[in-house]
């Protein structure tokens, strides 16, 4: 690496600036970014904080390029585990190269090795798996299941709650979730009721909440290819509760009567659930990879073997 150009720990985060560069470097300039998706994102929705590692270009002091390490708190079988996402990974045009890449990712590894952090974790789009493995080596570990289907409006459902809640308040968020919290043996990412009011504050998003006795539901209304869908982004088991297929059909048939978007997409992996909501997309209609990969810093200590990891628990839904 060229002496000019360094890699460092961003102490102060200018967000404007990110969303300006993230704009440039991913030809968006007819979509901008909005600065407030970056302060959500790295500081309220994971509940975890964010680490972001610049690359500088010292003649001219100009941030040119960055990952972001977002954190999360997983649960394991032998306790609870440190983690973090590698997200909106841009460098400009301009400064583009392999050298650069790597040295943005060794920074990245030595922060990893500071703070202690056990896992890396990535869900790249289809450019990006290969430049993850290469330069940090994270590897393929799950492949999410991606399924969808059409569920037509019942005029009768058998749910306890079925409510929009952007805006509601993470008072209220709380008490609706609570019930559903990651269970004592329960492996993926910890939520709870605050954990989960920050998670649906992402500015420029709407979410329902719907739930029956055994199982709740998080949902938010999105377009794919111009086609309106719901989008169901977490299923929940009630702590103790073992749900039945019934209570799946029922909140799909909730989530999608409340956006009046009878389509829906579920991606993920959840072995508490008796069974996966609509039917396998075709290997040539994926339009995501949907692979997560995973880099252990620990690999002589137990495995991590997750029960559930699904949109929510990373920056897709």
């Amino acid at each position: 690496m060229e002496p000019s150009i360094t890699a460092s720990v961003e102490t102060e985060h200018d967000y404007e600036e990110t969303a300006r560069l993230a704009t440039i470097a991913f030809g968006r300039q007819a979509d901008p970014f909005d600065p407030a998706r970056f302060v959500w994102f790295y500081e309220r929705a994971f509940s975890e904080g964010a680490t972001v590692v610049r690359l500088t270009d010292e003649r001219t002091g100009q941030k040119i390029g960055q990952i972001a390490m977002v954190n999360h708190a997983i649960a394991t079988p032998g306790g609870i585990e440190r983690a973090s996402a590698l997200v909106d990974l841009f460098i400009l045009p301009d400064y583009r190269g392999g050298a650069r890449l790597q040295t943005l990712y060794d920074t990245v590894g030595e922060q990893f090795r500071a703070q202690s952090i056990r896992f890396g974790l990535g869900m790249p789009n289809k450019k990006a798996l290969p430049v993850n493995e290469r330069f940090f080596q994270l590897m393929a570990y799950r492949r999410l299941d991606l399924r969808g289907g059409l569920q037509a409006p019942a005029l009768r459902n058998k749910v306890r709650i079925s409510e929009e809640v952007t805006g509601a308040g993470a008072e209220r968020i709380t008490e609706l979730f609570a019930p559903f919290a990651t269970s004592p043996g329960e492996t993926g990412l910890i939520w709870d009721g605050p954990r989960m009011a920050a998670r649906l504050a992402n500015p420029g998003q709407h979410y329902g909440f719907h739930a029956t006795d055994n199982l709740a539901l998080i949902s938010s209304p999105r377009r794919f290819k111009n086609v309106p869908v719901t989008l169901l982004i977490g299923f929940f088991v009630r702590q103790g509760a073992r749900p039945r297929k019934r209570d799946i059909k029922a909140l799909v048939t909730s989530a999608t009567a409340l956006w009046r978007r009878p389509a829906f997409i579920y991606a993920g992996l959840h072995r508490s659930l008796p069974a996966l909501p609509g039917w396998p997309f075709p290997e040539r209609l994926r339009f995501s990879p949907m692979v997560l990969q995973l880099r252990d810093f620990a690999p002589e200590r137990e495995p991590l073997d997750l029960d559930r990891f699904q949109l929510i628990d990373f920056d897709f839904g």
